[in-house]
């Protein structure tokens, strides 16, 4: 009977301490900026189009912002370390007009497949956000200390 109790309070121990487990290393978006490298497989993008880079920075628990290629922006978000979930509203820009063949388009998608995003994942220096048909692959340009 005594071996019962010890297994039954060691699981229990178990399950709270993986209940308490810090979020997966390098998971945490906050004070993190990043360019976009790739948007649904393509890499004409921001820069590469004559616009500029297409950016993605989080500044706090739920700010977020960047540049389309064109305009800047800025969003509120939410993100789950533990489970690698993803969420982005009231995304708001700048009204410029976005002058080069192309250069609309890009900032249109990026922000269509921000708005649709539920998932992501940080694998090093790379970002993957994903959701609703999109995948954005981000490479980071720096991090808060």
């Amino acid at each position: 009977m005594r071996l019962t109790n010890r297994t039954i309070a060691l699981g229990v121990l178990i399950l709270l301490l993986a209940a308490c487990a810090p979020a997966p290393a390098g998971q945490n978006l906050v004070g993190t900026s990043w360019s976009l490298v790739s948007l649904d497989g393509s890499i004409q993008l921001g820069e590469a189009i004559g616009g500029q880079a297409v950016t993605l920075s989080f500044d706090a628990s739920t700010q977020a912002g960047g540049s389309g290629g064109c305009n800047r922006f800025g969003a509120e978000y939410s993100a789950k370390a533990q489970t690698g979930a993803i969420a982005f509203s009231n995304i708001i820009s700048t009204l410029m007009a976005c002058i080069g063949e192309g250069i609309g388009e890009v900032e249109a998608s990026y922000f269509e497949a921000l708005s649709l995003a539920d998932t992501y994942r940080v694998d090093g220096s790379r970002l993957t956000i994903a959701g609703g048909g999109h995948t954005l692959v981000f490479e980071r340009t720096s991090e808060s200390t």
